[in-house]
């Protein structure tokens, strides 16, 4: 796609570069399916599958597919030798972050390998957020479909914070994926200069809030933010 007078190109994602849900094995390219087959132990439909193709206009951008269910998670990323093939337990990952910047997101898991920590990103366009989020939710050993708005109920976050940030504050109700409310929390924001143009002031932002399950994180500034989810072990 071509943008602007001097037809430069967009870089934003079109629908065709959308993230799908994959429904029946017969959806998946060949040397994905292959992949998905050995791994699966039962039934296709036990499992929940996505395929990102590649986007032509993003610079290192790749076509993967993952799959998720029975308490593992496969990872399919296609390369110039073939496929590449990560396979984990949910119980590896000990930290979920998710990064955004304006259209562009990537869910990233940390785990543990061999005593090697370890990140597997899924990069994503936000408009396809319900094929991401309840991968997420599982990952954090919720229901897929859990929804923080109402989650919420009757333990509601401090109007303080409303105050004190009102993007912190929207931002804040991710954290009751590891938990079932706050009423203390740790908040900084710091006013910067661009190196570039040194008249022009931004905002960075941090929060972070003690839940029952975990440490959640945010971190914001301009177009970007980040939350993190920093999982209590079990053991």
């Amino acid at each position: 796609m071509l943008f602007g007078k001097n037809l430069m190109p967009d870089g934003r994602p079109t629908m065709s570069e959308w993230p799908v849900r994959v429904w029946s094995e017969k959806e998946l390219k060949e040397e994905f399916r292959i992949q998905a087959r050995k791994w699966i132990k039962g039934e296709f439909e036990e499992y929940r599958f996505v395929y990102a193709p590649e986007r032509k206009t993003a610079k290192n951008s790749y076509a993967y597919v993952f799959g998720y269910g029975k308490e593992e998670i496969l990872f399919l990323k296609k390369s110039e030798d073939g496929v590449e093939r990560i396979l984990l337990r949910k119980d590896q990952v000990q930290e979920a972050a998710v990064e955004r910047e304006l259209l562009n997101v990537q869910l990233k898991l940390y785990y543990e390998e061999k005593k090697e920590r370890k990140e597997l990103a899924f990069p994503y366009v936000a408009s396809v957020y319900y094929l991401y989020d309840p991968f997420l939710n599982w990952v954090l050993n919720l229901e897929q479909e859990f929804q923080p708005t109402q989650a919420e109920g009757e333990n509601p976050r401090p109007e303080k914070l409303y105050y004190e940030s009102l993007p912190m504050y929207n931002f804040s109700l991710d954290a009751y994926r590891l938990g079932n409310g706050f009423q203390e929390y740790q908040y900084h924001k710091e006013e910067c200069r661009s190196r570039w143009m040194p008249w022009k002031k931004h905002v960075k932002e941090w929060l972070k809030i003690d839940m029952e399950k975990g440490i959640f994180e945010v971190y914001s500034e301009g177009y970007y933010k980040r939350c993190r989810y920093c999982m209590i072990s079990e053991d």
